[in-house]
């Protein structure tokens, strides 16, 4: 009998290492995908530099800002979910890789029991022990493709981590812009206050000496009161910017780090970006972006379950052993003991299932073609927003040097309007005019600053450049 299960395992084995009945479904690699796709240069000029896009938050100076992006990084719920995540894929890949090989258990019985015989046979005594093994062999590769798929998963879920790190470390950054451009404007409007609460005085005094009048003294006031109102819309917008850091960070709004809140009430100037961007290929650019890969691997396990739908057209296969002793005691004779032996190979074949192998078929391959349509139009979204940002911190640049001009030319108007009026030599609508083109100059020159420095947070995040971070930044978040 042994002999037999040999040479059945033997030709199973030889069946099993044969098996190239079905492949994954042919597909273009990623690199060859990304060339039919991305051009061969940018068509917005922009400085270029020989920078590194992975810890891009660097490249801003802001010391603040690189240790509250590092922070995040570790701390964020997110990324630890997201870590999770991988995990559990890792543990399907696991669970799939072990329906390749055999399983064996191992079993014992124990019974005592009494049979309507005659005495002194009634009472039965029985006790064994066994080993049971089955295997499937995978001899068409449908076990085999569906590892496949999974492991396609893994990576997936790998670049999907990668693409919440990116994203994280790009909205960290423009939560802690948007703080300090809420800070800046705090004290722009701090600095008009005081600039109109000259001018109040002013219009005042020269009122008490008949040189004014109670209109200019009432249109000072109105100045300097609808200013004032606005700032406490900018000190709700300092707190939201607070909180939304606190969540990112994985703690709550009122355990924000202490690195903020010492600097909560003082104004810091917004992070100036570096003026050049790192020097990169189109495709570079896209072979870098996590959505492209997550993309890629999308199509990739596509493929192999399109072959998994293939395999199932094919004979199934399934080899179970069986070996044990069990002794029986009968009440007054001697123990028996035997020896139980069993082998079995199971095979099932499909001969009609009304269509549904080969509509599932087609629906694998229906799903396959729209990870590709999928793929293709991430790389086309990835190519546009690079662009556009490369556009917006260009002129954004542009902006803010010439919107420091104007805010020069206000500042000077304000002041020479101030001494006319206050030598009698202009009305107050000049000064009143010149107060209001200075601030909303400064606060134009502020929101440009803003808008330029998102642009360079946008563009580096576009280029893929904050997910492939240091390996103790990686650990932590494992951990």
């Amino acid at each position: 009998m042994k002999p037999i299960v040999i040479k059945v395992l033997a030709s199973a084995a030889l069946l099993t290492l044969a098996a190239c009945a079905v492949q994954p479904e042919t597909h273009a690699d990623l690199p060859h995908t990304v060339q039919t796709v991305a051009p061969t240069a940018w068509s917005v000029d922009a400085p270029q530099d020989s920078v590194s896009a992975d810890t891009w938050w660097v490249q801003f100076g802001d010391p603040v800002m690189h240790q509250l992006v590092e922070s995040v990084l570790t701390g964020n719920l997110d990324v630890q979910a997201a870590v999770e995540r991988v995990k559990q894929a890792q543990d399907l890949v696991t669970q799939n890789r072990a329906a390749l090989l055999p399983e064996l258990n191992a079993s014992a019985t124990a019974s005592d029991s009494r049979q309507n015989t005659p005495p002194p046979l009634g009472y039965v005594r029985q006790a064994g022990v066994g080993l049971t093994a089955s295997w499937t062999p995978d001899v068409f590769g449908g076990e085999r493709l569906a590892v496949l798929a999974a492991q396609a998963q893994v990576s997936g879920r790998q670049t999907a981590l990668n693409q919440v790190r990116l994203a994280l470390a790009a909205n960290t950054a423009a939560a802690y812009i948007d703080l300090r451009w809420a800070q800046s404007q705090l004290q722009i409007l701090s600095d008009n206050e005081q600039i109109r609460a000259r001018a109040l005085k002013l219009t005042q005094e020269r009122l008490h000496y008949g040189l004014s009048t109670q209109l200019d003294v009432a249109r000072a006031q109105n100045q300097l009161l609808d200013l004032q109102a606005q700032i406490p819309r900018i000190q709700s917008a300092v707190q939201h910017q607070l909180s939304l850091i606190a969540v990112y960070s994985g703690r709550t709004p009122e355990s924000v780090d202490g690195l903020l809140l010492a600097d909560a009430n003082k104004a810091r100037d917004i992070p100036v970006p570096a003026q050049s961007v790192p020097q990169t290929l189109p495709s570079d650019a896209l072979l870098q972006r996590p959505d492209v890969r997550n993309a890629y691997a999308t199509v990739e396990q596509r493929a192999a379950e399109v072959g998994v739908s293939k395999a199932q057209r094919y004979p199934q296969f399934r080899l179970n052993l069986a070996d044990g002793l069990l002794a029986s005691s009968y009440l007054g004779l001697p123990t028996l003991t035997d020896n139980l032996f069993s082998a079995a190979l199971n095979a099932t074949s499909p001969i009609f299932n009304a269509g549904r192998i080969t509509a599932n078929i087609d629906a694998s391959e229906s799903r396959m073609r729209e990870s590709q349509l999928g793929l293709q139009q991430t790389m086309l979204q990835a190519l546009k927003e690079i662009e556009d940002n490369r556009s917006d911190l260009v002129n954004g640049a542009v902006q803010v040097q010439r919107l420091g001009g104007a805010l020069d030319a206000s500042d000077h108007a304000l002041r020479l309007s101030s001494e006319l009026y206050k030598g009698g030599a202009t009305d107050f609508l000049d000064v009143l005019a010149a107060q209001e083109a200075y601030l909303r100059d400064a606060e134009s020159l502020n929101q440009a600053k803003r808008e330029h420095a998102l642009a360079a947070v946008a563009l580096y995040r576009s280029l893929g450049g904050g997910w492939d971070v240091p390996a103790t930044v990686t650990a932590a978040s494992a951990n």
